[in-house]
């Protein structure tokens, strides 16, 4: 029997739509969160709150070959790079990570039912024409600001949103420099490990954000750090 499965993210987006439907009582089967590892620490404890004020259990799921350090430090076996380390996912291209630990098994679960994704109008071009999915907040005209507007109301808000605009994972070399420079301040111990493997790719983070920029980034927050004191 075909099943309706959300899926969830614990960002504002999905968790607005998510809430919205089950208050509008539409039909929810499974709502599902492909756990990459890499989220913050309040992401997870999130779910679990949203779990108790829904009542429902949300399923984790993980890739079945989606070990980073594999992937990380493994060889590219084709293409221009083939033989060198793979490294960071480029930033103009598919995360090779995501497609591993999000996207595989979300379709492989998704594959015969009807799927809801969380993508706001600011985003509608996004949203791929299928069949078997569907956008409920472009259908109702929800922007990201009409997300945050709901979820303040109901105080089921996710607090990442106190220091970063967008909830990802943290070793993402997309985020911006203000997610960065948040990582940095808040998580030392994330922020260590993230320049552990900055230092093992030979080809750096990204290609707009130099060593050196990185290195001001820190004593800049050092500055600040003091200045709280």
């Amino acid at each position: 029997m075909m099943e309706h499965i959300v899926s969830f993210s614990g960002g504002k987006n999905s968790t607005a739509m998510l809430l919205r439907m089950l208050e509008k009582k539409d039909r929810v089967d499974r709502i599902v969160f492909a756990d990459t590892g890499f989220q913050l620490p309040e992401t997870y404890e999130f779910i679990e709150k949203v779990e108790d004020y829904t009542g429902r259990s949300i399923e984790r799921v993980k890739g079945e070959n989606a070990d980073w350090d594999k992937w990380f430090y493994g060889k590219v076996k084709s293409g221009e790079f083939e033989g060198k380390m793979r490294g960071f996912p480029l930033t103009l291209f598919p995360c090779w990570f995501s497609r591993q630990a999000k996207l595989r098994p979300l379709e492989k679960i998704c594959k015969g039912n009807i799927r809801y994704i969380g993508i706001s109008t600011d985003e509608k071009h996004r949203a791929k024409d299928k069949k078997d999915t569907f956008y409920p907040l472009i259908e109702w005209g929800w922007s990201d600001k009409d997300c945050l507007r709901y979820l303040r109301k109901k105080e089921m808000l996710n607090p990442i949103y106190k220091r970063f605009s967008r909830s990802g994972c943290w070793i993402c070399p997309k985020q911006s420099k203000s997610s960065l420079r948040a990582l940095c301040r808040y998580y030392p111990r994330l922020w260590s490990k993230l320049k552990e493997y900055v230092k093992d790719d030979p080809k750096g983070f990204r290609h707009n954000l130099t060593v050196i920029e990185r290195e001001v980034l820190e004593q800049e927050l050092l500055v600040e750090k003091e200045a709280d004191k």
